[in-house]
């Protein structure tokens, strides 16, 4: 089979965020944790993280880091988002202000879920400076063929320029071994919602001494 174009990896703009928010939402419908939080109903959950996101996006990482996009053919199939140092734990307005498009109307279960789950990460967040990695999405129908890894790659690049740290959460095991070829190593886990959730760091310090030639400059 003849192999498509490579996507295009940009920085998204607010125009593009509603698209954006659209594939984080079918991307990791099926997270385990999204299962837990939102319910057995595909469709619902995938709306429900739709709305999430649109929020996030637009209130969190598009005023304090960068979204990254993966887009073929001018349609965007993947989504990575960075939030800068110090901008990644969500002030109390700012979970208040995202909340009722979560839950209004959908119940105390659903709303006491969320709130665990959205206050539960936070708490581990890694304490030394530090970009946020997430979410990370591509398309469903798309997972597996290396878009991730394409947007993986410019957001590497872009922390080894800076000689900055990253962190991020991953509620499936089998992302682990994926985030491991870019050097994140995992520093704990705890069981959020009835769900493990895994918490990774990846250094600049512990990438120097295991591959000093890499950092002669940036690319």
């Amino acid at each position: 089979m003849e192999k498509g174009p490579d996507p295009l990896i940009r920085d998204l703009d607010s125009a593009d965020l509603p698209a954006a928010a659209a594939v984080v939402g079918r991307g990791m419908r099926d997270n385990p944790l999204h299962v837990r939080a939102f319910g057995d109903d595909p469709a619902r959950r995938e709306a429900r993280l739709t709305a999430l996101f649109t929020a996030l996006l637009r209130r969190q990482h598009l005023a304090q880091g960068v979204i990254l996009g993966a887009s073929v053919d001018d349609r965007l199939v993947g989504v990575c988002g960075m939030i800068q140092p110090g901008r990644c734990r969500p002030t109390l307005a700012q979970t208040l202000r995202v909340l009722p498009t979560l839950v209004t109307g959908r119940g105390f279960g659903l709303t006491l879920r969320v709130v665990n789950w959205t206050s539960a990460w936070p708490r581990r967040d890694a304490g030394d400076p530090h970009w946020h990695l997430g979410p990370v999405a591509v398309e469903r129908h798309l997972q597996g063929q290396g878009i991730g890894s394409l947007l993986l790659e410019e957001c590497c690049r872009r922390l080894d320029a800076a000689g900055a740290d990253a962190y991020l959460e991953t509620d499936k095991a089998e992302n682990l071994a994926f985030y491991e070829r870019f050097g994140f190593q995992t520093v704990g886990d705890d069981i959020v919602q009835g769900v493990t959730s895994w918490f990774m760091v990846r250094t600049i310090r512990t990438l120097v001494s295991a591959a000093p030639a890499r950092f002669a400059g940036p690319a």
